[in-house]
């Protein structure tokens, strides 16, 4: 499992829990299934196949670089 932990500010560690929410449906909505977690729902967590493909990983950043472009 990876977890991308997204914060508001990196001074304060303020956790981007709305932020983190809207990334995820996004990301649903453009066909990738990812979970969230953390103490505040502010962790991305991705949990790849043991069988990931070059090209599952391509999707994966594509779509994350659009999901975080839009937030």
């Amino acid at each position: 499992m990876i977890g991308v932990e997204l914060v508001k500010d990196p001074q304060t560690k303020e956790p981007a829990k709305t932020e983190c929410a809207q990334i995820l449906e996004l990301a649903r909505e453009m066909g990738l299934l990812i979970g969230k977690g953390g103490l505040w729902s502010q962790t991305i967590r991705i949990k790849p196949p043991f069988c990931l493909t070059l090209a599952d990983a391509d999707f994966l950043l594509e779509v994350l670089d659009a999901a975080f472009a839009k937030v």
